[in-house]
């Protein structure tokens, strides 16, 4: 069966206008601080090429704590909570990993365990109330 060239070409610039409407998608600010595109709720925290957290500093309500992190192009990262031992989200560069914890109020340092990452400064602190 032959598909006729101008409902291909429709199709097409339909399908590129659905994905571009779709980048540009999204609301501002929600819960946590995280921006538009991520997880409803979760904090949003990239792991940047220069090895350091964006932001380095996160705030959250005590009970279940969702953690989307996002790392630049070229490192791979990943987010632990220093009190709890517990890896919560990790990916390799250019990607992202969302995760959960659960966290009483208080304080916490989150930091990146590969090699060399938190001895080079990549951590930042969570504020549970």
């Amino acid at each position: 069966m032959r598909i006729p060239t101008r409902s291909v070409r429709s199709s097409a610039a339909v399908l590129g206008v659905a994905l571009a409407l779709s980048a540009c998608g999204g609301g501002g600010e929600t819960d946590g601080g995280s921006s538009a595109g991520t997880t409803e709720g979760a904090l949003a925290v990239t792991g940047t090429d220069a090895l350091k957290f964006e932001p380095s500093g996160l705030e959250a309500e005590a009970g279940e704590v969702t953690v989307e992190l996002t790392c630049e192009a070229q490192v791979a990262h990943n987010f632990v909570v220093e009190e709890t031992d517990d890896k919560v989200a990790e990916c390799n560069a250019g990607a992202t990993d969302t995760g959960t914890v659960e966290l009483e109020a208080g304080d916490y340092t989150f930091y990146c365990d590969l090699p060399g990452h938190r001895a080079a400064g990549m951590e930042g602190t969570l504020t549970v109330a």
